[in-house]
């Protein structure tokens, strides 16, 4: 399997005073809930939701992780936060997740729009309980089934014990050069009323050299 070089080996390579692609403007955005003769998908609003959505996507979110079973229980029209979901379908690069919280409902926020990304490197930092390696698995088997340049790409994922790394709260995600912050876990499932702000800029925001840092620190 080629490996991509990965900046958590080698000094950032993109000089500092560089400018990055178009990443905005960045917006405040509440995952809610759409209605369709189909069915219900997710919708993102740039206000809180009415209550009555509130209501019906928590309710969508539950009903939907009841029928969890392994990695592969939850259908792929999972709730999340479609401006986030885009971004990852449109990326080219990197997708760089930092989430202590991070879990089965990230996972599944993300893996369909991984199906359709054509991104090269994808780390995860969590401070997740268990053994993660099926949602690595998983995610790993959904970026490689569809791409178009035959490369096969490897899913890494470090975890930290807050004991020896206590110092992270916010959930943050980097997609190529945008940087994404939000308030429940990243994509946008969680099923409590939450928000997520971005597309930021992630060198502005020093984002990528800050999650190498954290990467090697928490491999140490």
């Amino acid at each position: 399997m080629r490996k991509p070089p990965f900046p958590g080996t080698m000094p950032n390579e993109r000089p500092l005073h560089a400018k990055p692609a178009a990443v905005g403007p960045p917006r405040l955005l509440w995952p809610s809930i759409a209605y369709t003769n189909a069915g219900v998908s997710s919708k993102d609003a740039s206000h809180f939701p009415a209550s009555s959505d509130v209501r019906a996507r928590h309710e969508e979110c539950i009903r939907l992780r009841d029928r969890l079973q392994g990695v592969d229980g939850l259908p792929n029209n999972a709730m999340k936060l479609a401006a986030f979901e885009e971004a990852v379908m449109e990326a080219r690069q990197r997708v760089l997740v930092l989430d202590p919280h991070f879990d089965d409902v990230g996972v599944h926020a993300l893996r369909e729009a991984l199906d359709y990304s054509q991104v090269v490197e994808v780390r995860f930092l969590t401070q997740a309980a268990g053994d993660t390696t099926p949602w690595r698995q998983e995610l790993e088997r959904r970026i490689n089934l569809n791409r178009t340049d035959r490369r096969e790409v490897e899913v890494q994922w470090r975890k930290w014990k807050r004991g020896s790394f206590p110092f992270l709260h916010d959930r943050f995600a980097i997609v190529d050069d945008a940087l994404w912050h939000f308030g429940a876990t990243v994509g946008g499932g969680h099923a409590g009323v939450n928000a997520a702000s971005g597309p930021w800029s992630a060198f502005d925001a020093r984002a990528i050299d800050f999650f190498d840092e954290c990467w090697r620190i928490c491999d140490a």
